[in-house]
């Protein structure tokens, strides 16, 4: 079975001015946005958790100006296990014994129904003379 890849995304901020700077990492998941300072020179880590199974787009803005931009998904859905056994297919048994039990009594009422046709109607007249 396939495991879940990490929720965990970890975004390094490196300052590589001369001045500490503002920045922000913002996500469209409706979560908090991460806002932060970084001195001169000095690098920042932080980790992020994404939902499951859903895209979620990152944003990192310095001063209100975009400086990265990346969608990352953390696909969690696993496939099914494969089933024990197969499934039972066609007919079940009791279908089997309606159909053997409905067979059977269509054969009885068609053996009355000739038998009764035999015997009606019945004359004591002879149609024919015995000669």
């Amino acid at each position: 079975m396939p495991s879940c890849p990490s929720r965990k995304v970890t975004i390094t901020v490196r300052n590589t001015g001369s001045q500490p700077e503002d920045y922000a990492i913002e996500r469209n998941d409706g979560a908090a946005s991460i806002p932060g300072r970084i001195a001169a020179g000095a690098t920042r880590e932080s980790v992020i958790t994404l939902r499951e199974d859903r895209s979620t787009r990152i944003v990192i803005t310095r001063v209100n100006d975009t400086v990265l931009v990346r969608s990352r998904k953390a696909n969690c859905k696993a496939a099914p296990p494969p089933p024990a056994n197969l499934p039972v297919t066609g007919a079940d048994d009791t279908v089997l014994w309606a159909r053997a039990v409905t067979g059977g009594a269509a054969m009885i009422t068609g053996i009355i129904i000739f038998w009764y046709g035999g015997i009606w109607p019945r004359r004591r007249a002879q149609l024919f003379d015995k000669n």
